[in-house]
């Protein structure tokens, strides 16, 4: 399923469960994004398969096409989970961990993200999250410490 219309699918699905009904819809939506990264569905997550996800999430958020990801793209990339953020109301929650994140995957300060320093991040969230060191993640090692996916998640939470 591409892309889009997995995520479209999901917050159709979170916007129309009560809040109080989801505890963790932001795991819910890493999980779909797991499910998504693993493409041969193994349980695990090769650097191959991050990398290749990475690259489509990066063209999808550099909405003007310049090659660049600008904060602005980032934070309001509508197939992530800012929608989600807005319906829990934890906008600015979400909006601080984008910034953060952002500085982050911004090596050289620039205020743009290039894809070199976009797949730098990447790699470096999943060197973090392999715990065992095999270097790949396993479903669980890219949920609890994948760095981005842990950061938005935990700005949703009240």
């Amino acid at each position: 399923m591409a892309l889009k219309h997995l995520i479209a699918a999901f917050l159709s699905m979170s916007l129309a469960v009560p809040a109080a009904a989801q505890p963790d819809a932001g795991r819910a939506a890493a999980e779909i994004f797991a499910q998504e990264i693993d493409a041969d569905g193994d349980g695990v997550i090769s650097d191959t398969e991050l990398q290749g996800f990475g690259d489509s999430v990066f063209a999808s958020i550099d909405l003007d096409g310049d090659g660049a990801m600008s904060e602005e793209e980032m934070r309001d990339w509508r197939f992530g989970m800012s929608d989600l953020a807005e319906f829990r109301e934890r906008t600015q929650a979400y909006d601080t961990a984008v910034a953060m994140a952002f500085d982050i995957f911004d090596r050289d300060n620039d205020s743009a993200v290039s894809p070199d320093e976009h797949a730098a991040a990447i790699q470096a969230s999943a060197d973090y999250a392999d715990l065992d060191g095999d270097g790949a993640l396993s479903i669980p090692e890219y949920l609890d410490g994948f760095i981005f996916n842990v950061a938005m998640r935990s700005a949703l939470v009240p």
